[in-house]
């Protein structure tokens, strides 16, 4: 292979990894024993599949651990030594762990931009640059990403899966996932105020069937669907406002996840 066909092939990998629309946080496992050790993951694509990322390619500003006992928070760059350090599971009970990054630029010619929009369920953004006159303008965005995910460790069933974390966008379960029976509801909130008519996407995979379903939050932010406690879940949503510095990018943009597991 050429040495330009190489270089354009890296190039067109490394768009695919920056604009892939899902992110997560998946650990080898979800359910632990007390003071067992796990390699938690970064993954960023599509369909709940996808390529494992560094974390120290990210700028971070939230990483903690919660459980029953508080919350603890690191700072800078997180190298495979400081995180294992980091994450320890000596107590029982819910272990959720927040990512939030700093923004991140992209740009993207109007028609992909706008099939982007259709595909994320951002129908207001899309009604919005109808309105103005926009469909052909070039879409410009800054987004960061705001995941979580819970583990479970022991036999012991606490709170902190419905932590607040604080970051703008929240999803956030009303019942335990671990102690749930054939249905779950989550809330979405933007701002601490509930998230109306989000599209929310609930994925279930490490099953026979993989599964994707598409749902829209009600005035409370929230959605219910039936669950079982199988394989892999992820439950993910994104908000878009204008962005507060024009001259910057035209929109902003948070995507949240939440995973869960019960392998």
């Amino acid at each position: 292979m050429k040495k330009t066909t190489i270089s354009l092939f890296l190039l067109l990998f490394a768009s695919f990894i920056t604009f892939a629309h899902e992110f997560w946080l998946e650990p080898q496992k979800f359910l632990l024993a007390i003071g067992e050790k796990i390699n938690l993951r970064v993954f960023v694509g599509e369909n709940f599949t996808g390529e494992e990322v560094d974390f120290s390619k990210f700028k971070l500003t939230k990483f903690a651990h919660y459980n029953s006992k508080g919350e603890q928070n690191t700072k800078g760059d997180l190298s495979e030594q400081n995180l294992s350090d980091f994450l320890k599971f000596e107590t029982e009970g819910n272990h959720l762990i927040a990512f939030n990054n700093s923004n991140k630029h992209i740009e993207l010619a109007a028609d992909k931009f706008n099939e982007y929009l259709k595909d994320d369920g951002l129908d207001n953004v899309v009604a919005y640059r109808k309105k103005h006159g926009q469909l052909n303008k070039r879409g410009t965005e800054e987004y960061q990403r705001c995941v979580k995910t819970l583990l479970q460790v022991g036999n012991t069933h606490d709170e902190t899966y419905r932590i607040n974390t604080g970051m703008r966008l929240e999803i956030i379960p009303e019942k335990n996932p671990y102690t749930s029976g054939k249905s779950l509801t989550f809330k979405v909130l933007f701002d601490n105020k509930p998230l109306k008519n989000a599209l929310v996407v609930v994925w279930q995979k490490g099953i026979e069937q993989p599964n994707k379903r598409n749902f829209r939050s009600d005035a409370n932010g929230k959605v219910i669907f039936s669950f079982e406690p199988k394989g892999a879940w992820m439950v993910s949503s994104v908000n878009m406002v204008p962005h507060t510095k024009p001259t910057e990018a035209d929109w902003q943009s948070y995507w949240g996840s939440y995973t869960f597991g019960f392998k």
